[in-house]
């Protein structure tokens, strides 16, 4: 049975009031980035037992567990720049995968290359759209950020990025096997090949058919995030049925627009974009998936809190609606 979920950011271990919400309004579980655990940001993204423990115990007395536990592309920044200190890093990926297993949580994520890491972007790609009744979303605008145009100093090229993201895979996917659990790569957002020049690499189906086939393991798994798949503008149906036994985590955000028609998209209420949510609800369950669907990020309503409880609330509704129509076609 598919089920629902959520991430929460360090800050939301301080607010037990905020924990108990997401309970009461029907959250399953929790996707967390490894930042949560106290000391892994000093360790260079590296965690440890007591600061995971410290994590695990609070979300057990709100009901909750974690689902997903999400390394931070900045602690693999060495290894994909070439720099000194890769080593630690991977070293650092797979104790976090030992203690995944350890700790009960299936499914670790890992994070590729992201273009913005460079730090080199002339200006915001996202802008916050308010709509004529006050509630407010994301819209991202890439006319000038895919202009050809040369790589700056720094940036690795296409080819250096899959060797040293292959072998982060080809490292970590053994230690994900012995712990049990399944590693998850969500690709690159926005899914393009360049963004102001600087090169990625994991944008479209092809690329995961290539991490999963020069990686061939069964730990070596995606988060889908159906709206980058959307936005990317190939077929996300396609791509559940392409990917089912490789899911393991599902980005349930609906957008609007595509890059390649538009150059931009927005991404908006789950009940607002493009896509028919139902729909892809049940491709996912026709393909057998069993994970978690989380409603990934937070647009804005004009009375609600910084934290996005009245958006969080809407959002687990309306899944939480889908799954009982699901469970009774």
């Amino acid at each position: 049975m598919i089920k629902i979920g959520t991430r929460i950011s360090p800050d939301w271990l301080d607010r037990p009031q905020d924990l108990a919400f997401l309970k009461q309004i029907g959250v399953d579980v929790v996707d967390i980035t490894m930042d949560i655990c106290p000391g892994y940001n000093q360790a260079g993204g590296r965690a440890d037992r007591q600061g995971l423990t410290h994590v695990v115990e609070i979300l057990d007395k709100a009901g909750l567990k974690v689902e997903r536990a999400n390394t931070l592309n900045k602690h693999f920044a060495k290894i994909f720049l070439g720099q000194d200190g890769a080593e630690h890093e991977l070293e650092s990926a797979q104790i976090n995968a030992e203690l995944c297993g350890e700790f009960g949580i299936p499914v670790m994520g890992i994070q590729c290359f992201q273009a913005g890491q460079l730090g080199t972007f002339p200006k915001p790609l996202h802008e916050r759209i308010t709509n004529p009744d006050g509630s407010s979303h994301y819209r991202m605008d890439l006319t000038d950020a895919l202009k050809e145009q040369p790589a700056p100093e720094g940036a690795p090229t296409h080819d250096e990025l899959w060797e040293r993201t292959l072998h982060i895979f080809r490292e970590t996917a053994p230690v994900a096997e012995s712990a049990d659990i399944k590693l998850a790569m969500h690709g690159n957002d926005p899914p393009v090949p360049a963004l102001y020049g600087v090169p990625q690499i994991l944008y479209n189906f092809d690329a995961f058919d290539r991490l999963f086939s020069e990686v061939d393991s069964l730990a070596n798994c995606m988060t889908y995030c159906v709206g980058t798949r959307y936005e990317s503008g190939e077929d996300v149906f396609e791509g559940i049925r392409r990917f089912a036994d490789k899911i393991v985590h599902v980005h349930f955000r609906n957008v609007h627009g595509t890059i390649p028609a538009d150059r931009a998209y927005e991404e908006v209420f789950p009940d607002r974009g493009d896509l028919d949510m139902y729909r892809v609800a049940r491709a996912l369950h026709e393909a057998g998936y069993e994970g978690a669907i989380d409603y990934d990020h937070i647009m804005g309503i004009s009375t609600d809190t910084p934290v996005g409880r009245e958006y969080i609330a809407f959002c687990v509704g309306h899944a939480r609606g889908m799954l009982q129509g699901l469970a009774n076609s």
